[in-house]
């Protein structure tokens, strides 16, 4: 645009010359050429240019970067050099004093939603303990339904595997059979004797990182049976009893119902 106008002046300046008389000629400045006006322009271009880079902090921004570049990235091959540089350089920028504010702002908020999301997963931990600690007590109070008071804040392991499997003696063998199903070390009279208070089931089940399989089972098999059974009989007794009769085994093999129960038990 400014070129374009100084060669129009140019060009009204020659057509008045061609009107002046030559005495009025002699008193203009010479002529300049088209080559001259061209470069005379982009040097006053090139001036006007470099004050915006100084006024605008430009020059300030291009040392600074290159400060950086030399003393944090010059072995770095980082093609995104340049543009993360700018993204956090607010030096010489009318709005620097919002921007560092702003960021502020913005690293107390990330500070705050971390500290909401721990307490958001702990409340989450402890909902979750407080539904495992529900599920416990309803076990316990199920599997006491009909014991002394005694027995509703502490039973015997003998006393447990019985509420459960119960301990009705097989006719033709005159044995108790669900009895095959025990553990080795659960024979041991002192271990069958040790007493397991309320407290100490209700945190194994609570705080005892059990399995989300075995916690469904508890909630969903054994509760249901539970429920569903008369006070006072072993949930899974019949079941049991029905397997042994299943088994074919009465009453001579008694001592193959070891591995047929368990097989049974764990289908």
């Amino acid at each position: 645009m400014q070129t374009s106008s100084i060669c129009d002046r140019i060009v009204n300046a020659a057509v008045v010359r061609m009107t002046m008389r030559p005495e009025d000629q002699e008193c203009l400045p010479p002529m300049i050429s088209y080559e001259d006006a061209q470069e005379r322009q982009r040097l006053e271009d090139l001036k006007e240019f470099r004050k915006y880079l100084v006024d605008t902090s430009t020059v300030k921004c291009l040392v600074k970067m290159y400060q950086h570049a030399a003393k944090n990235e010059l072995r770095i091959d980082n093609p995104k050099l340049v543009t993360q540089f700018l993204a956090g350089y607010t030096d010489g920028n009318p709005d620097a004093e919002e921007i560092r504010q702003l960021s502020r702002e913005n690293a107390t908020l990330e500070e705050y939603n971390a500290i909401m999301a721990s307490q958001v997963e702990e409340l989450e931990r402890e909902v979750a303990r407080q539904q495992r600690l529900r599920l416990a007590g309803k076990l316990w109070k199920q599997i006491c339904l009909g014991q002394d008071e005694a027995e509703s804040e502490a039973m015997t392991l003998d006393t447990f595997f019985t509420r459960l499997c119960g301990k009705e003696v097989e006719p033709s063998t005159g044995q108790v059979l669900v009895d095959l199903l025990r553990p080795e070390v659960y024979m041991d009279m002192e271990v069958t004797a040790t007493s397991l208070p309320k407290e100490s089931f209700l945190a194994i089940v609570a705080d005892g990182d059990l399995p989300e399989s075995l916690l469904a089972w508890l909630e969903e098999d054994l509760c249901a049976r539970l429920d569903a059974g008369e006070p006072g009989v072993a949930p899974f007794q019949k079941e049991l009893m029905q397997a042994i009769i299943d088994s074919e085994l009465l009453p001579h093999d008694t001592f193959l119902l070891v591995e047929f129960l368990l097989r049974v038990a764990f289908i």
